[in-house]
């Protein structure tokens, strides 16, 4: 599990803290002090790139530092969101596609190359369901057995987030945890500037461009409502990397599988397993 479990924690990384580089600035405040673009004031400049183009709503006349702050304070204050990225070479790539709230329920599914996809149930931090593909089983959790396998398939392994098979699904649920980094977060980016107004989603929405160490990137803040960061490109160690973000505020809905689909852990590690 231990390839998984780090794959998985660069992703959610990556959704969670790389990604909002370009629209979190700081600790949110003012304009004193570094932001995460260079001095605090660098990048607001009358006129040229950081004047932006189009209408900016609820943004306009702020400085691209402005709505960097903005779009922190908007995320880290989110009951719930759902983080959807995707990233890596042409040979290996990592998708995470998580809906999670602070209570620690999340629901979605994880895949990366060689390692196969898992769906992912988790209610209140503590119950698990994980509901692997035939390449998952074998690869991450050890089912080598191809009649096994085709016995596993389609089944919802169940546990708790104690238990060292679900340690990576739950630890990609916790929302509480993954903000806290977001709001902490000081980067050291520089020369962020406002780029055009579009939409995302049927959101309108304004451009944030930064050039920092790890080449180009770009984020688009909604300027209808609140500025929510909506989606972020660029690059996550040279390779391209993507995050939307959407159902601010939006209830989890955990379901939980049909008892006749679920296995537990403690049936899964003995070998009890019934057709």
């Amino acid at each position: 599990m231990s390839s998984m479990r780090r794959r998985v924690h660069v992703a959610v990384a990556v959704a969670g803290l790389a990604a909002l580089t370009v629209a979190c600035g700081g600790d949110g405040g003012g304009e004193d002090g570094p932001g995460p673009f260079g001095e605090a004031g660098e990048s607001s400049a009358a006129g040229g790139d950081d004047a932006g183009s189009g209408d900016l709503g609820t943004l306009e006349g702020l400085t691209a530092r402005e709505i960097s702050d903005r779009a922190q304070e908007a995320l880290v204050s989110v009951d719930s969101v759902r983080f959807a990225m995707s990233g890596g070479s042409a040979s290996e790539t990592m998708t995470v596609d998580l809906h999670l709230d602070r209570s620690g329920s999340c629901v979605g599914s994880m895949s990366a190359t060689g390692m196969g996809t898992a769906e992912v149930i988790m209610r209140n931090g503590e119950e698990v369901w994980m509901k692997p593909d035939a390449e998952f089983w074998r690869t991450s959790l050890g089912a080598a057995d191809p009649e096994l396998v085709a016995l596993l398939d389609g089944r919802y392994l169940h546990g708790t987030a104690d238990d060292p098979e679900m340690a990576t699904m739950s630890g990609a649920c916790a929302l509480d945890a993954i903000l806290d980094d977001v709001s902490q977060d000081s980067g050291t980016d520089e020369d962020l500037t406002i780029g055009e107004t579009t939409e995302h989603d049927g959101v309108p929405a304004v451009e944030l461009h930064a050039d920092n160490a790890d080449g180009p990137s770009t984020m688009l803040v909604a300027t209808e409502g609140e500025p929510y960061p909506l989606l972020m490109t660029g690059e996550d160690n040279g390779q391209p990397m993507e995050v939307g973000l959407s159902a601010f505020n939006e209830p989890v809905e955990v379901v939980e599988p049909p008892a006749a689909h679920i296995l537990e852990v403690a049936d899964f590690r003995s070998g009890n397993i019934q057709a």
